[in-house]
């Protein structure tokens, strides 16, 4: 039998020629990718008209950005994607006892709605129901008031509180205005300070006073910052900004969800059909019309945030939902 005599000359050389290996194992899994996300861009460039920016993240950190008009701090118009992020705002406050309870009723935090509607099931209406869109408010229905707010809460119910999912743009609105009564101040000013500027968020673009609150423009980096605030639980460096059983609940099926987008809902995240083990968290995203994505896959820790073209015609050709499903997986997996 032979004897190979470990000497540090031969122990350093073997050293040096595993971290060799190591390095140029890892060098060329890094040129792999960025030939898969060239290939990517230069597809983006020949086709996929709608799509106007992407950002992969992976463990937090880019892979892949792109900018069709190759301006990286452009405010995109998110659309419902905005929904998320006040789900994460309500997170917030129910941490800080702003708000008592997902089953505290509307009317106990805004009691000015008390008498507007006249059905005794209105005034059980929760913050949850809101959350999972299943106030049982007509969505449908149409509404003259300016404010909208009380609009929302004045419409006829078709259903009682709880029962049914129906995707309802005024039950958003009015729990942007629930969450600004029960942090006593503009809804703007208080995101500013508890989730934007935690997160590193310095550009959005807030709206007017009328209509929509919460629905901002938001440069494509920062959607994935918020999705990648949901991969982690709600933990933001060493702060935890939204509590992670809050995060948990919001990313996973409250119900079985509709129309538009046909999947499980949580708080205001829609939440994919998942494939793999039972105990394995699921995907989840942010949608707005037209394509605006944050599609969160936890098994890979992967994060994409996708504009596109707000239109008719790019909400039906649904491109942004075909890319994060195929290329952009496919990048990112070196494939």
């Amino acid at each position: 039998m032979s004897v190979v005599r470990v000497t540090p000359s031969s122990t350093r050389r073997a050293l040096l020629l595993a971290a060799s290996a190591l390095w140029l194992g890892r060098a060329s899994a890094q040129a792999a990718e960025s030939a898969g996300f060239q290939a990517l861009r230069e597809r983006l460039d020949a086709g996929w008209g709608d799509v106007r920016s992407v950002v992969v993240l992976r463990q937090g950190q880019k892979l892949f950005e792109y900018q069709r008009n190759g301006d990286p701090d452009t405010l995109h118009d998110v659309q419902s994607v905005a929904k998320s992020g006040l789900s994460a705002l309500v997170g917030i406050a129910l941490a800080e006892g702003r708000i008592a309870s997902l089953d505290q009723p509307v009317v106990a935090l805004m009691p000015s709605l008390a008498g507007a509607n006249a059905d005794p099931r209105a005034a059980q209406v929760t913050v949850r129901h809101l959350l999972t869109m299943t106030s049982g408010f007509d969505v449908g229905a149409r509404v003259t008031d300016s404010d909208l707010a009380r609009a929302a809460f004045a419409r006829p119910l078709k259903a009682a509180p709880g029962e049914v999912f129906a995707y309802d743009n005024l039950s958003y609105w009015l729990l942007a205005r629930v969450v600004e009564a029960a942090v006593g101040q503009p809804l703007s000013a208080w995101a500013v300070a508890n989730l934007l500027q935690p997160l590193g968020i310095a550009r959005v673009r807030w709206p007017g006073e009328q209509g929509n609150r919460w629905m901002l423009g938001m440069r494509t980096r920062d959607m994935a910052t918020l999705g990648q605030l949901f991969l982690q639980d709600g933990r933001w460096g060493d702060r935890q900004l939204v509590p992670a059983d809050y995060v948990r609940a919001a990313t996973e099926r409250q119900n079985a969800g509709g129309p538009p987008v046909g999947l499980d809902y949580g708080f205001m995240w829609w939440v994919v059909p998942g494939q793999g083990p039972a105990t394995s968290r699921r995907t989840f995203m942010a949608s707005g019309y037209g394509g605006q994505l944050i599609w969160v896959y936890p098994e890979r820790e992967l994060v994409v945030a996708i504009t596109s073209e707000v239109s008719a015609a790019s909400q039906s050709r649904g491109q942004a939902i075909q890319l994060v499903r195929g290329p952009v997986f496919a990048a990112a997996e070196g494939r």
